[in-house]
C-alpha cells in the first residue's frame, strides 16, 4: 500500500516539475498573472520572460467582495517593459531577488522544476530504513538548493 503512496506522490511530484517547465516555455510568448485576496492579504504570482514572480501585501481596506482574477497577455512589448521596470528598481532581472519593498521575490522557472523533480526521485526512493547515508545526501542536497540563489 505504501508503495502505491510513493509512486502517487512522485507522479504528482513530477508532473509539477513538467508544468513548471511547461510555464517556462510559455513565459516566452506569454504573461500570466494570478491574482487573489484572502481577507486583507493580497497575492500575486506572474510568469513573465522565464520567471515567476510571487508577492503580496496587507491591505486594511476591506470589502464585501473577494477579489480573484486571472489575466493573459501576449505583448512582448509589456514584457519588456516589466523587465525594463524592474530593471530600474535596481534588482537584477534573472536572478533570484526581492522586488521593490513589498514581500515579493522572483526566481526562474527551472528553480521550482528541479525542486520538484528531486522531491519525486526522493520519494521513490524513500525506503523503510533510513541510514546517514542517506541523511547526508538529502543534506548536501538541500544545501545545494539553498545555495543556488546566493551564488546566482
Amino acid at each position: 500500500m505504501t508503495k502505491y503512496i510513493r509512486y502517487a506522490l512522485a507522479s504528482v511530484c513530477f508532473a509539477a516539475s513538467v508544468a513548471c517547465l511547461a510555464l517556462w516555455w510559455r513565459s516566452y510568448s506569454h504573461a500570466d498573472t494570478l491574482r487573489m485576496r484572502n481577507q486583507e492579504t493580497f497575492w500575486r504570482a506572474e510568469s513573465i520572460r522565464g520567471y515567476v514572480t510571487v508577492g503580496g501585501w496587507t491591505s486594511y481596506r476591506t470589502s464585501p467582495v473577494d477579489f480573484y482574477s486571472a489575466t493573459r497577455a501576449w505583448a512582448p512589448d509589456f514584457l519588456w517593459e516589466v523587465e525594463h521596470a524592474v530593471r530600474q528598481t535596481g534588482s537584477h532581472f534573472g536572478k533570484f531577488s526581492v522586488v521593490a519593498l513589498r514581500e515579493n521575490w522572483y526566481c526562474p522557472h527551472w528553480y521550482p522544476a528541479l525542486i520538484f523533480t528531486l522531491a519525486g526521485v526522493g520519494v521513490i526512493r524513500f525506503r523503510r530504513q533510513f541510514s546517514i547515508r542517506s541523511a547526508l545526501i538529502a543534506f548536501a542536497v538541500v544545501a545545494a538548493l539553498l545555495a543556488m540563489p546566493l551564488m546566482l
